[in-house]
């Protein structure tokens, strides 16, 4: 299999830019390690922000980015603005990833958020794009997403 992780996060709260994970296969330790809470709401568990990138990104192919504290974790590259997709590479590692925002984000914003991880995969990022979008992908990311599991959220 190209994509080895799979993580869902949705939001949860009022907060702008933050997502909970939700779902997840938990095999990752990159993301187990550096997205965990360690205060205020859902203290244990996994969370991340997605937000606008700041102008001095314009021009670079990405406008959005996913964060945890001021660590960069990958920048979201959308080709096509329009549909759901996007991509990026996973700061600090040899990994590339699939995003994939909810389907009626342009109407309602972006609510949750796919990440799929390929691992070694960090300079293959455009060939896996294509896969993606020629729906060569499609039954990795269903095995994923049957094999993952829900994960424990609290208000705590």
């Amino acid at each position: 299999m190209i994509l080895t992780d799979y993580y869902k996060a949705e939001k949860l709260t009022e907060a702008k830019s933050r997502f909970d994970i939700t779902i997840s296969t938990g095999d990752y330790d990159y993301f187990e390690n550096l997205l965990i809470n360690k205060q205020k709401f859902n203290i244990g568990g996994l969370s991340f922000n997605c937000g606008q990138r700041p102008d001095r990104w314009k021009g670079k192919r990405t406008d959005m980015a996913i964060t945890k504290g001021s660590h960069n974790i990958t920048s979201v590259k959308r080709p096509n603005p329009e549909n759901n997709f996007a991509f990026g590479d996973i700061n600090g590692t040899n990994d590339g990833c699939i995003i994939i925002f909810n389907p009626d984000f342009k109407q309602t914003g972006i609510t949750t958020i796919d990440i799929f991880i390929a691992r070694g995969l960090r300079n293959d990022t455009t060939p896996l794009w294509d896969l993606l979008i020629d729906r060569e992908l499609d039954s990795e990311i269903e095995t994923l997403r049957k094999k993952a599991v829900t994960k424990f959220v609290t208000n705590v």
